[in-house]
């Protein structure tokens, strides 16, 4: 016979000394272990269960103001309040950035984080460090590290607005600029270009049946690869010539902005392949990160220089904004901005190599 299932929260500490228990699948932050006010908060979680209060009432994070907040404590309160409301890649970004600051200055009061122990954050992004668990850091460009230490700064002016961070900290850490070119030894990042139509053609011979139909859905809705990887039957409505899938969870979501994806007779054959009899089951049950792997493997095989899936996308843009104009483009790629459309159209750059050439 089973044994029944305990549905009592239990009191956790985890590895960082932080207390937690976990109801209904969602973690709640009690404090610093060896804290009595954790044992406290704890008591006060379980007695809201206990008299049927809603669970979102008793798991939200007390913001402490007490002079001695220390960033790791209030990374964890960002972490906790702020980061769920984002897309899963930008939860992704931050977290890694904090985990800088957090394993160098986590001891550290809020109130004595400066412009000097950001730049020294910063530095160890640079530098990397082939040390950090649970694997390897290693060394980001120069792009990525200005994006990471923006995010920094922002969680701080986050703890301004609830008067935990005082405005001091924060207009001190805006003072650290961004990294210019050739300023220090952080590598540039490469250009995400269009993919070579021959390139595509050896590449999706490489591939099996399922792979290679996510690839052509690709190309056929200019969407990212997580919007298709995380389609499900019930997202698709199905009732016009033309499919359309409107997205819940996408990379602009937490603004307000929304996401629709369409698909034309072409993509619908293909997507038949995988509808389901559960609305709310996966089209193609596999991981973003995993499907990337494979067209790198498929690279190798082929002999042509290695592509990663969202790629595909840049291609799509590219071809989007020189054949059908910015603003039809725009709309089909969930941009918010037109000018991030006309970073992809070419149509500019022949304009000014005709100019160049009357000139002479």
């Amino acid at each position: 016979m089973a044994r029944p299932r305990n549905t009592v929260p239990r009191f956790c500490v985890g590895r960082t000394g932080r207390a937690f228990c976990k109801v209904n699948g969602e973690f709640i932050s009690l404090g610093r272990g060896d804290n009595p006010e954790s044992r406290a908060r704890y008591a006060a979680v379980l007695t809201d269960l206990a008299q049927g209060k809603p669970v979102e009432s008793s798991r939200q994070l007390m913001l402490s103001v007490s002079d001695n907040l220390t960033v790791a404590e209030f990374f964890l309160q960002f972490v906790v309040q702020e980061v769920p409301r984002y897309s899963r890649s930008e939860q992704h970004c931050f977290k890694t950035a904090l985990r800088v600051a957090r394993e160098m200055f986590g001891a550290v009061q809020v109130t004595e984080f400066g412009p000097l122990k950001l730049r020294l954050v910063r530095d160890a992004m640079v530098a990397g460090d082939p040390n950090a668990k649970p694997k390897p850091r290693r060394a980001w460009s120069r792009y990525t590290v200005n994006r990471q230490i923006k995010r920094i700064r922002a969680v701080f002016r986050w703890g301004v607005s609830w008067e935990v961070v005082p405005q001091s900290v924060a207009d001190a850490l805006s003072s650290v600029r961004s990294l210019a070119c050739g300023e220090t030894a952080a590598s540039e990042s490469t250009p995400r270009l269009s993919v070579p139509q021959s390139d595509m053609d050896r590449v999706r011979k490489q591939l099996r049946q399922k792979h290679r139909d996510i690839f052509d859905l690709l190309l056929l809705t200019g969407a990212r690869p997580g919007e298709i990887i995380g389609l499900t039957t019930g997202k698709i409505d199905r009732s016009g010539e033309l499919w359309r899938a409107d997205l819940a969870h996408h990379k602009t979501a937490h603004k307000g902005k929304r996401r629709t994806l369409f698909f034309n007779p072409t993509a619908q054959l293909i997507l038949r392949r995988y509808l389901q009899a559960d609305p709310d089951a996966k089209l193609f049950k596999m991981r973003r990160d995993n499907f990337a792997h494979v067209i790198g493997r498929a690279c190798v095989r082929a002999g042509v220089a290695p592509f990663v899936p969202h790629q595909l996308r840049h291609t799509v843009a590219t071809k989007l904004a020189d054949e059908v104009g910015t603003e039809a483009a725009q709309r089909l790629l969930g941009h918010s901005d037109a000018a991030m459309t006309e970073h992809y159209s070419r149509g500019a750059e022949r304009k000014a190599v005709e100019a160049v050439k009357k000139l002479g």
